[in-house]
């Protein structure tokens, strides 16, 4: 059995989530110092109540340059006593967890890769490997990083559902939008007295445009609370909590505004108040076939007899944070599928091929790293 699959089944047992990635943080460490990796681990965790911080690890190059290596180490619930197992050149739980190849991939390719470049002895920039914690949690993680210590030109994502070969070279940017609808408290036998912030809502959001708003543009109303826990009083706040994403930053803008007018013109007549806040959580990904990150993955690829597959996907990842700081990078597919799902399953031949993969990534990149100092 190769290596990089041994590494995966012992990770996926390793039970992690969000807030709680210390097991797998510490096995990530020993192995990439066993390598001759520099490693640090930063005070991320501190500040949302977790185990373990972010970490960096830095393997040394000859070559004047860095190339950026990332996965996230937390993952969803239900990501404990996972029992995986190899099924017709797959692996796979047994039904009962996810698998937690959402990313145990990538942290196992990772890895791999260094051991590829080690024992290859060929010339190579710096790697920067940059592990988060509560990926799935907002990309928490990432936007709690110092991402002034990173050093990296450019870099890959090793943090996508889909086969090898499938480049994500565009995500949306994020905004999460909360609505407060204050009414007023009154006893449910006068209910005269009081206004009822639950049916001053449902008039509020009656019609308004959610769901799929465009090909690169979604929102999503997920979240309602408000009422007391009996029905005897008159509801006085109810609490809505948005998403919503958009390649385009114009567009995104232009729908916040839409949402908030389209909110406080149809809470008119109702007695109610309305507050309304939105926060940007990260920037996009936007890349072309001709950038630079997208060209050199896509001639490796094919020199692989892997056939590109460029694609949109509306999910965030840390890349958005990375790119937003100036770092290109887009992520690549290590053939994953059905994240976060009882059925979720790694292919074994492209899990063990998205290491090759990564490991011509950097070769690649040093080469042209190295021509570009001559």
């Amino acid at each position: 059995m190769e290596q990089i699959v041994r590494d995966f089944l012992e990770m996926v047992k390793i039970g992690a989530a969000s807030g709680d990635e210390r097991k797998i943080a510490d096995y990530m460490k020993s192995h990439l110092e066993a390598l001759g990796c520099e490693v640090f681990e930063d005070d991320a965790g501190a500040k949302v109540g977790g185990n373990a911080g972010n970490v960096f690890a830095y393997f040394p190059g000859e070559i004047e340059g860095c190339l950026l290596l990332s996965a996230h180490m937390d993952r969803v619930s239900n990501g404990y006593e996972i029992r995986p197992s190899i099924v017709d050149g797959e692996i796979v739980s047994d039904g009962t967890t996810i698998l937690a190849a959402d990313d145990v991939s990538g942290l196992a390719v990772i890895l791999d890769a260094v051991r590829r470049i080690k024992a290859g002895g060929k010339r190579h920039v710096t790697l920067e490997i940059v592990l988060s914690i509560c990926e799935e949690n907002g990309i928490l993680g990432a936007r709690l990083m110092d991402l002034s210590r990173l050093r990296s030109q450019m870099g890959y994502i090793m943090d996508t559902t889909g086969p090898l070969g499938q480049l994500d070279i565009k995500r949306p940017y994020k905004a999460m939008i909360d609505v407060e609808v204050l009414g007023k408290r009154a006893h449910g036998g006068s209910p005269e007295k009081g206004i009822n912030a639950i049916a001053a809502t449902c008039q509020m959001l009656t019609g308004i445009r959610e769901g799929r708003l465009d090909f690169e543009s979604t929102s999503n109303i997920g979240v309602i609370h408000g009422g007391p826990k009996e029905p005897g009083t008159v509801c006085d706040r109810v609490l809505v909590r948005c998403e919503a994403r958009s390649v385009q930053q114009e567009k995104l803008m232009n729908y916040l505004r839409y949402f908030e007018n389209y909110c406080r013109e149809h809470i008119k007549g109702t007695g109610a108040e309305l507050r309304f806040q939105y926060e940007i959580q990260h920037g996009n990904v936007c890349f072309c076939e001709d950038d630079e990150v997208v060209k050199l993955a896509a001639e490796e690829l094919k020199q692989m007899g892997v056939e590109p597959q460029l694609s949109l996907t509306m999910e965030g990842c840390d890349g958005n944070i990375f790119c937003a700081h100036g770092i290109p990078c887009i992520s690549v597919g290590m053939g994953n599928s059905n994240a976060h799902a009882l059925n979720e399953k790694v292919n074994v031949e492209q899990l063990i091929r998205s290491g090759e993969l990564t490991e011509r990534l950097i070769l690649s990149y040093s080469q042209k790293r190295e021509l570009r100092e001559m």
